[in-house]
């Protein structure tokens, strides 16, 4: 269960991490990495599903039904794994023939990614207003926030998420280590979808706890 928090971003003193996600326009050099990273997630997922049917079409018949439904649930695992990997190279490399700009409404964004992550939400009175609103493809600010909401969900404890201003929306756990490889590569690629349509994103640790704050559309001026 992940909760989520809010603010406005404004700068307290506290020490950022060295967490250095990309900027929109990225050196080729960055670049490569984060594809080398996007490729390394696919050959992991891909020898998972390789090994599951192999072992299938080997052995179905010497298997007992628990062995069967662990293979099976191995396999839906990983293709809803390539197919979220796909979503997330489409958002962030593809054509845009597939990008859908609109008016985004923060709040019903936030909603749906914390209902698809299974996250609590708390949106305080006079944050969720019909005209506040941004432009940009709904599908993908929802996708940035899932994979930040799944990037600091962690078993040393529940984060916490509330949306208290409009526009902001702070997501906090127990101190994570940002550096470890999944992680890692899931707030870079967070920060590239959510950057792509107008969100900015910060990571930091603070004290004993880490806190993501997401700037929803553009500052206003």
């Amino acid at each position: 269960m992940v909760r989520a928090l809010a603010s406005s971003l404004a700068s307290d003193g506290a020490e950022i991490v060295a967490f250095a996600p990309p900027r929109r326009r990225l050196t080729t050099g960055s670049h490569a990495e984060f594809v080398g990273a996007l490729v390394q997630q696919f050959r992991g997922s891909l020898a998972s599903l390789k090994g599951a049917s192999e072992l299938l079409a080997r052995r179905r018949h010497d298997l007992d039904e628990a062995v069967l439904a662990d293979l099976s649930t191995v396999i839906d695992r990983q293709a809803a794994r390539v197919a979220w990997l796909v979503r997330l190279l489409e958002a962030v490399d593809g054509d845009s023939s597939t990008r859908r700009v609109e008016n985004v409404h923060g709040p019903t964004v936030a909603r749906q990614a914390a209902a698809g992550c299974d996250v609590d939400l708390a949106i305080a009175t006079g944050a969720d207003r019909d005209g506040d609103v941004f432009p940009g493809d709904p599908e993908r600010v929802r996708l940035g926030l899932e994979i930040l909401f799944e990037a600091l969900s962690s078993p040393a404890g529940a984060a916490t998420a509330r949306m208290p201003v409009a526009g902001f929306l702070t997501v906090a756990a127990p101190t994570l280590d940002l550096d470890e490889q999944q992680r890692r590569f899931a707030l870079r690629s967070a920060f590239r979808v959510l950057d792509m349509e107008g969100c900015q994103l910060r990571v930091r640790n603070l004290g004993d706890e880490t806190r993501a704050e997401v700037r929803l559309g553009p500052r206003k001026k």
